[in-house]
């Protein structure tokens, strides 16, 4: 008698393919505008599809996949962002520079190179909402926050970003 993980594997192999192909990039672009290193964003999305594959018995509905990657994702640039913070500032208790990242393919936006400037939880707003085209409930359930949360979060980080672009250009003019 074959063992019943068999059975199952196919299915979900196929279908997380599938979820790759179409999500891949979107999720890779989403990582690079929150932690700005397109090696770490790869990384990031690789570490959310291991996550899927390990946890595919607890996803209930296969249309849910999507919505669990991006918060994987959101998830996983956060404690990358924290660990970099956590680096850079005891490089600098002890005198050492604190470590830069090279150019990478979000700075070379003016707009995503304000967006980088942003909190996270601001950040994360403004990329899910339009970036990746989020509606205000489907970012409040990536995020684990209030609708209303992601309201006012939206709205100060756009009022925000309008003050670093304006800096930006005034810069820019001398």
């Amino acid at each position: 008698m074959e063992a019943e993980p068999h059975s199952e594997r196919p299915d979900r192999d196929a279908l997380v393919a599938v979820l790759y192909q179409r999500h891949r990039v979107g999720l890779v672009r989403l990582a690079v505008g929150l932690v700005g290193d397109a090696g770490d964003a790869e990384e990031i999305v690789q570490d959310a599809f291991a996550g899927l594959l390990r946890r595919w018995r607890a996803i209930r509905d296969v249309e849910s996949a999507p919505a669990y990657l991006h918060t994987a994702v959101v998830n996983g640039a956060r404690a990358r962002w924290r660990r970099r913070a956590i680096r850079e500032r005891a490089g600098a208790a002890i005198g050492r520079s604190a470590h830069t990242l090279d150019p990478d393919i979000a700075e070379q936006s003016t707009v995503l190179s304000a967006v980088r400037r942003l909190p996270m939880r601001k950040r994360a707003c403004i990329l899910l909402r339009f970036y990746a085209d989020m509606s205000e409930a489907e970012t409040a359930a990536v995020l684990g926050v209030s609708v209303g949360t992601v309201k006012s979060q939206t709205s100060r980080a756009l009022a925000q970003l309008a003050e670093l672009l304006e800096g930006q250009e005034s810069g820019a003019k001398r």
